[in-house]
């Protein structure tokens, strides 16, 4: 696990209970775009991160989407709904 990995791990997610890996990958120009999913254990529950990383050649930023249970499957009835019609 990289340094980077482990400050995020300390400061914002919690361990990482299961990696999900990259769900989606863009580029534009020299730059690019990451999302990720993730599960984690913060505070004592297990949530629901997704990750966002933009890459640039002098400069980076990530976000965190977190995401309880209920918010979780709130998320997933709108993704099935959206899938349904798409």
């Amino acid at each position: 696990m990289g340094l980077w990995r482990k400050i995020e791990e300390r400061l914002w997610t919690g361990p990482v209970v299961k990696d999900y890996g990259v769900v989606s990958e863009s580029r534009w120009g020299p730059g690019t775009r990451r999302i990720s999913a993730l599960l984690s254990l913060k505070s004592g529950e297990r949530r629901f991160f997704i990750r966002t990383l933009h890459l640039a050649v002098l400069s980076a930023n990530v976000s965190f989407l977190e995401l309880d249970r209920e918010s979780a499957l709130k998320l997933k009835l709108a993704l099935d709904d959206a899938l349904g019609q798409m």
